[in-house]
């Protein structure tokens, strides 16, 4: 293995990754290094319905309530299952018989694809505020049609960044409970780096939220750099998205998505919505970030119509979980296009058991880097894929 990169070594002082909050020394080192905790057994990693109910509940047991607004006095409980995407007004127009395409990794176990059937009530939620701040606050995307505002267009971004935090704290959380459950893993490199690097990412969510909530809290929504396009059609499809691209469309490097430098990487946040007759792409950034991101909103801004369906074809599938497709667009791909869709998605993972025990098909760091460039912004996002989100139904 590869112990000389210090990304993958755990210190005796650290905070031990089981979420105990004791030293590593005092915690969970003893009991890796006896290794008494045993491996899954191959009863288990052979059995695909097993494996889904275990993942299943490993991620049932990470979900959280909390409301993420700063005005904690105002709170009124209970905590929403809130969505991210408007059910009226965006999910109802793709919604077919009241059911959306939605992508579930767990469903890619039992049934091959991880995109299915789900209803739009339960589509793209999660519980990130309460009654009353979900309700006041969103009132302007929730209740009234898209205008094109500074403060329509700062609470799409603030959403999907709120989602993101929720989203990786559960994922900080399940990632120690396998610690906790399997102290072995401390000796597995690969998941010791896969916290780290999940630790980091979720500093830089917090840290952009404490710049959000702060701008909310003061009534100032005038904090974010956006480019809107106006697509002529109603398409199949919506997403809401943040992520922090590693390159500009032409290889200028943005972020250093490989920094164990506490600096906030750079996020940028994308939404496409559609409306009667017509589609709007929002990106967006923060107005102190956009000087690192300037070059990438430039070359976005300069592309033509075709050229910007195949950037978003790549990119969005590429960096959200959160994309609802139209059972029409569904049924409009072949099989192919289906399955090209989901290797973009699921990023083409492999073999479930391997994945829990911790291991990784990769010889070196450099091996294991290499193949996390597609999951990091380093994919040709120029190049038209086999599938086609803007394709409408065939009449």
């Amino acid at each position: 293995m590869y112990r000389e990169n210090k990304i993958m070594l755990i210190g005796n002082t650290e905070e031990c990754y089981c979420g105990s909050s004791k030293t590593f020394k005092s915690c969970c080192k003893g009991k890796a290094i006896s290794s008494k905790a045993q491996p899954l057994g191959e009863d288990i990693l052979s059995n695909p319905n097993r494996i889904n109910h275990m993942l299943q509940q490993m991620l049932k047991a990470t979900d959280f309530k909390i409301c993420m607004h700063p005005d904690k006095e105002k709170c009124k409980m209970p905590i929403k299952n809130a969505h991210s995407l408007q059910n009226n007004g965006v999910l109802s127009l793709i919604a077919e018989k009241d059911h959306v395409m939605a992508n579930d990794l767990l469903n890619k176990v039992r049934d091959g694809y991880s995109t299915k059937r789900v209803s739009k009530n339960d589509a793209t939620t999660f519980y990130g505020f309460c009654e009353y701040h979900d309700s006041v606050v969103f009132q302007e995307i929730e209740l009234k049609p898209y205008e094109n505002n500074v403060k329509q267009n700062c609470l799409f971004a603030y959403r999907a960044c709120a989602q993101e935090y929720h989203k990786k704290q559960r994922e900080i959380k399940a990632i120690q409970n396998c610690f906790k459950d399997n102290p072995s893993l401390f000796l597995e490199d690969e998941f010791v780096m896969s916290y780290k690097l999940r630790k980091l990412a979720l500093d830089d969510v917090n840290q952009t939220m404490d710049i959000f909530n702060n701008g909310i809290n003061n009534d100032n929504y005038d904090i974010m750099e956006n480019y809107v396009y106006e697509f002529d059609n109603q398409y199949d499809f919506a997403v809401t998205t943040t992520f922090c691209p590693a390159e500009d469309l032409i290889g200028k490097q943005l972020n250093d998505i490989y920094s164990t430098n506490p600096e906030r990487l750079k996020a940028v946040f994308i939404t496409v919505i559609p409306v009667v007759g017509k589609t709007y792409f929002i990106i967006s950034c923060l107005k102190e970030d956009y000087s690192n991101l300037k070059s990438y909103f430039e070359q976005i801004e300069n592309l033509n119509e075709d050229e910007l369906k195949v950037f978003l074809n790549n990119v969005i599938p590429e960096y959200s979980e959160n994309i609802v497709l139209s059972p029409r667009l569904w049924g409009e791909w072949t099989n192919f296009s289906k399955k090209e869709y989901e290797k973009m998605v699921t990023g083409e993972i492999g073999d479930f058991g391997e994945m829990l025990k911790g291991g990784l098909p990769y010889d070196s760091f450099d091996d294991f880097m290499r193949g996390m460039d597609i999951r990091n912004g380093k994919i040709n996002v120029m190049q038209k894929p086999k599938y086609d989100l803007f394709k409408l139904k065939n009449i």
